[in-house]
């Protein structure tokens, strides 16, 4: 019998539309809660599963981003998806389910400020910089005064997902995918799927780099002006406007 990873779902169980959502590192699937809920609204029965070592879930037997990805085949097994939306680390992890997905349906997929190349030099830098935030234990008035754009409830969910999440998630997941390096996987990408990344504003000086995307031919790229990595919270519509318009064209 297969075991299907927590999750929560948002929408009708007899929708005729679906869409899986991803979340990131010391994240949960509530971080996704606006981006679904208003999908939800327009017809989809949305499934946001939680990853291995996060919300309180054990982890697998390692902590490469493909043994996350393979933890929640048992969903594409069961169903197929019309939207995959991936943030960050969880946008690699869409990356390495694209696989499996299916050749012929048209599927609409939204990375969201993923972190594709990371060189080694600056992998260290990364890393003392989110083991020392996991380990701060902000609050929810803390995240609302560093982003103004969130709600209390986007804080709230933030706060939730690292105190239900390993302390030694970033140190785990870093040292666990050496080289960092994922972009290889948008080859695999078929030919009925409409990829697209969105980045956050270009001034912040986020990992992710345009000229990483531009190199890939169908990849549409998406810069959100104002936004930080944390698209979901401060623009969850153009997530949703950029999913819906994959699947209309």
């Amino acid at each position: 019998m297969t075991t299907v990873p927590s999750a929560s779902q948002w929408g009708s169980p007899t929708a005729n539309r679906r869409a899986l959502l991803i979340h990131g590192l010391d994240s949960s699937s509530h971080t996704f809660h606006r981006v679904a809920s208003t999908l939800a609204t327009k017809g989809y029965l949305v499934i946001a599963p939680n990853l291995l070592g996060h919300a309180l879930r054990n982890t697998g037997v390692d902590f490469k981003v493909q043994t996350l990805a393979d933890d929640l085949l048992p969903y594409l097994q069961a169903a197929e998806y019309d939207i995959v939306i991936g943030h960050s680390m969880g946008a690699l992890v869409v990356l390495s389910l694209l696989k499996y997905l299916p050749k012929a349906k048209h599927t609409s997929v939204v990375l969201i400020d993923p972190s594709l190349e990371i060189a080694a030099e600056r992998m260290v830098d990364w890393k003392v910089k989110l083991s020392d935030h996991s380990r701060t234990n902000l609050t929810a008035e803390d995240y609302m005064v560093l982003n103004p754009l969130w709600t209390r409830e986007d804080a709230i969910w933030r706060v939730l997902g690292t105190q239900i999440g390993r302390s030694t998630n970033s140190d785990d997941h870093i040292d666990g995918n050496v080289p960092w390096s994922f972009s290889h996987l948008i080859a695999d990408k078929p030919a009925a799927a409409a990829l697209t990344v969105l980045i956050e504003d270009l001034r912040f000086n986020g990992a992710l780099k345009l000229e990483t995307v531009a190199k890939f031919k169908d990849i549409r790229a998406v810069i959100v002006p104002n936004a930080s990595h944390w698209i979901q919270y401060e623009f969850p519509e153009v997530i949703v406007e950029e999913a819906l318009r994959n699947i209309e064209e």
